[in-house]
């Protein structure tokens, strides 16, 4: 009997139908996964459980990354503990996450420690990219670093930096410039912010610069961000980092607490002499001005003081830069008693210097953590939704592919008629999540230190020899001197 015959037509053609349909979808799904198999960025050898922790742990987790990177290529991917980061260490990769694909990469990872010291994510740096980091960002942006709080800035900065020169000319002797500037910075930043400065007061045993050491350490992240679920989780409570995080939690919180029960109320001032607590306080919850607050103390205070700090040690090392700055400074202002903010316009030189140091010394040497929302390709590879971006902006500074040979050599002259593409020198970051205070920073820097080389000729001490000073870093989240930059101001003869 034919086979054929047995069964009826109409079936048999169903059957065919199923049949050969199952051999073409399943086809399909081999060629697609075959087709599909993922391009990813290129890896050191990792181990079980760790990953590539034991080649990356140090201290200076930058250099350490940029080295790696230099055998493995400017983008690739770096396993800490279970979790992958894909590690971007060049201008052209970092062009494609900060511009091509900014709003696939804008994103903030979740984190233990960023989710408890901003309130809940209610802050500006460290919140995801939603409605209410849109929000938080406008009235940053307005009512610290706008229009309306330029003419307090003004007055503050003139008078502080009048007053910190004002203390020098009366000295002859060595200062740890690392503190004086902190000084400077802090009082600077917290008289616009909360109307006063609360630098010299103790609260629960310690001074306000220990209590924002302590929140840099809590937010370098806890275990649980590298071994998510259980096993991080309780690794986190062993090892202590729950209590310490709880405690610089409640200490901080506190402290912004006691700053809002007493401020002065200054209702009754014109708009422009208003602190940014005052022109905030009826358009945002409490945790939502803590949360401000902390962003603006933590994040202003530390990298502008760092990059002052940063720049006058590359001037004092390099005795042909400080020469040719201090004729463009004081030829500039003539013989006044200080330089002037409208000064400052006329000084190319200075910016190139400060351009210049921005670019060596990079204070935040990472970008803060990107997470991506949306298959994208960077350099031809793939980035999954959920992958956490690192992009190195300290080794981007010192590219030789853009830099050249001399990438490590502090020359200001090399950025002189230079038209720089954004993402080849990116110490405030770039697209939507670039710092928001970088040109206000930039500002107090420029004018601080043509104030200080205005002024005085500075020495080191014990007749070391400029080109001697030490440059060495250290440093996670911010990078700063090893040791602290000691100077003596020597008032400047204007007979000679």
């Amino acid at each position: 009997m034919d086979i054929f015959n047995f069964f009826p037509s109409s079936l048999f053609s169903t059957v065919s139908i199923l049949f050969f349909s199952s051999i073409f979808i399943y086809a399909l799904r081999w060629m697609k996964t075959s087709k599909a198999a993922p391009n990813l960025p290129p890896s050191p050898p990792k181990l079980p459980i760790i990953g590539n922790l034991h080649q990356v742990i140090g201290k200076n987790f930058h250099q350490i990354l940029w080295k790696v990177s230099r055998k493995y290529g400017p983008i690739m991917t770096v396993h800490l503990g279970a979790t992958p980061y894909v590690i971007i260490s060049s201008s052209e990769f970092a062009n494609q996450a900060l511009k091509t694909h900014d709003q696939i990469l804008c994103n903030r990872p979740r984190s233990k420690g960023f989710k408890r010291l901003t309130f809940d994510y209610m802050d500006v740096a460290f919140s995801p990219h939603a409605d209410q980091w849109k929000e938080m960002r406008k009235v940053l942006v307005t009512e610290f670093l706008g229009s309306k709080r330029s003419r307090l800035f003004k007055r503050v900065v003139d008078t502080e930096v009048k007053g910190m020169l004002d203390s020098f000319s009366s000295l002859n002797t060595t200062i740890d410039l690392d503190e004086r500037l902190f000084h400077l910075v802090t009082d600077i930043v917290s008289k616009v912010a909360v109307g006063k400065s609360y630098r010299e007061e103790t609260f629960r045993g310690k001074k306000l610069k220990e209590m924002l050491d302590d929140l840099v350490i809590s937010l370098c992240g806890s275990v649980s961000d590298i071994y998510p679920g259980r096993l991080g989780l309780i690794l986190d409570e062993l090892l202590g980092f729950n209590r310490r995080l709880e405690k610089t939690f409640s200490n901080f919180d506190a402290f912004l607490q006691m700053v809002l029960d007493e401020h002065i109320d200054h209702t009754g001032t014109s708009d422009h002499e208003k602190d940014m607590v005052d022109a905030c306080r009826s358009q945002l919850t409490t945790n939502e001005m803590k949360a401000l607050l902390m962003n603006v103390l933590n994040g202003a205070i530390d990298t502008t003081t760092t990059t002052m700090v940063w720049t006058m040690s590359e001037i004092i090392k390099n005795p042909r830069v400080m020469k040719k700055l201090q004729e463009e400074i004081r030829r500039c202002v003539g013989r006044k008693s200080s330089v002037e903010e409208s000064d400052v316009a006329n000084m190319p030189y200075l910016k190139l210097v400060v351009k210049e140091a921005l670019r060596l010394h990079s204070t935040v040497p990472f970008l803060l953590t990107r997470e991506c929302v949306k298959h994208c390709q960077i350099g031809g590879y793939d980035i999954f939704p959920g992958t956490r971006v690192l992009i190195n902006a300290w080794g981007i500074g010192r590219d030789p592919k853009v830099w050249k040979e001399t990438a490590s050599i502090f020359n200001p002259e090399r950025l002189e008629n230079v038209e720089l593409d954004r993402s080849e020198m990116i110490p405030f970051g770039g697209g939507r999540r670039a710092c928001p205070a970088a040109s206000v920073a930039t500002q107090i820097v420029e004018y601080t230190i043509a104030n200080l080389f205005y002024s005085f000729d500075w020495q080191l001490p014990s007749g070391m020899k400029n080109e001697e000073l030490d440059m060495e870093e250290v440093g996670s989240l911010i990078v700063v001197r090893k040791t602290p930059l000691s100077l003596v101001p020597v008032k400047h003869d204007w007979q000679d």
